[in-house]
C-alpha cells in the first residue's frame, strides 16, 4: 500500500492592528497588509487574491492569538550537481489554520512592485473578526517533525509526532496545486489504524512498517510546469475522537476544523519539499 504527498505556495506579512473592546460575537476590526511574492507562472490577479487570504487570516489570528506560520521558499532546480541562478524560481506556499469568523472586509489598496526574480501584490485591508468563544487549551499541543525536509519521487516519508497529553491524532496531506479533494488522510489507515498516543510515535509504525510505506509519488496536473512543489503534512490532534472522511476540498477541510471547539483541538503543519 502506498500513500503519497504534494505542492505550493507562500509569504511574509506586515500586520497592524487596531484591537477594540469587545463582548461574544462582536466584531473586532483589524487592520492588516500583506505581501504575495509571485513570479511568471502567476497572474496578478491570483497572486492578489493569495494577499487577500493570508490577510484576512493574518487578520483572524491577531484576534485569536493562534500560532500562524508564514514561510517563503526560493528553490532551484540541479542541473549536474550544480545550482543555476536561471533555474531558480520562486515556489510558495501559505498554510494558515485559525479560529475565527470574518463578518466583512474592506479593500483599501492593492499594489504591485517588482523585486529581484519576482513581483509582489501588497493589499492593505480592514477586516472585521468575530472571536471564537472558547481559548484555545495551551497544555494540548504536539511536535512534529518530518524524517528530511526534501524529497524525491519513490523516496519515502516519515512522520514523527510527540505529543504533550494523550490526544487523538489524524494525519493529512495537503496537495496545493490540486483544487478538489487535495486534503487527503494518510493516517489512520485500514493498515495503521491506532490513532490514540499518550507517547512519541512513527508513521508508518514500527508494527506496519512491513505492510505499507508512504512513498512519494509525482502526480501534478496537466497543467503543473515545476520541476519543483511544496506540499504539506498536517496532523489535527483532539480530546475526543471524530470521524474524518478520507478527502476534502481544502475550504470544506477549513469548515471541518472550525466545527471542534478551540480548546478541543491543535492543529500544527510543515511543508515539505517534492522534486520531480
Amino acid at each position: 500500500m502506498k500513500l503519497k504527498p504534494k505542492q505550493s505556495l507562500i509569504k511574509s506579512v506586515l500586520v497592524t492592528s487596531l484591537l477594540l473592546n469587545t463582548a461574544k460575537l462582536i466584531a473586532v476590526p483589524i487592520d492588516v497588509k500583506a505581501d504575495y511574492y509571485f513570479g511568471p507562472d502567476m497572474s496578478r490577479n491570483q497572486a492578489c487574491e493569495n494577499a487577500k487570504e493570508s490577510a484576512k487570516s493574518k487578520a483572524i489570528a491577531m484576534v485569536t492569538g493562534e500560532k500562524i506560520m508564514f514561510d517563503q521558499q526560493l528553490n532551484c532546480k540541479q542541473t549536474n550537481g550544480r545550482l543555476t541562478d536561471q533555474k531558480c524560481g520562486l515556489n510558495q506556499n501559505a498554510w494558515v489554520l485559525v479560529e475565527g469568523n470574518i463578518r466583512k472586509t474592506e479593500i483599501i489598496s492593492e499594489n504591485i512592485r517588482t523585486v529581484d526574480g519576482a513581483q509582489i501584490c501588497t493589499v492593505s485591508m480592514v477586516v472585521d473578526v468575530i472571536p471564537p468563544t472558547e481559548d484555545a487549551d495551551a497544555n494540548f499541543d504536539l511536535q512534529l517533525d518530518l524524517n528530511h525536509n526534501t524529497f524525491r519521487q519513490g523516496e519515502a516519508i516519515s512522520i514523527n509526532i510527540s505529543p504533550l497529553t494523550p490526544m487523538n491524532v489524524v494525519v493529512f496531506n495537503w496537495k496545493p496545486s490540486f483544487i478538489k479533494n487535495n486534503v487527503v488522510r494518510i493516517f489512520p489507515n485500514n493498515i495503521d489504524n491506532d490513532n490514540y498516543i499518550s507517547k512519541p510515535i512513527t508513521i508508518p509504525s514500527k508494527s506496519a512498517k512491513g505492510s505499507y510505506s508512504l512513498e512519494m509519488e509525482w502526480s501534478m496536473p496537466s497543467d503543473f510546469e515545476k520541476d519543483i512543489a511544496t506540499e504539506w503534512i498536517i496532523v489535527v490532534a483532539t480530546k475526543k475522537s471524530i470521524h474524518w472522511k478520507q478527502t476534502y476540498d481544502l475550504q470544506n477541510f477549513k469548515d471541518k476544523l472550525a466545527e471542534i471547539p478551540a480548546n478541543q483541538k491543535r492543529v500544527v503543519h510543515k511543508p515539505y519539499i517534492l522534486l520531480r
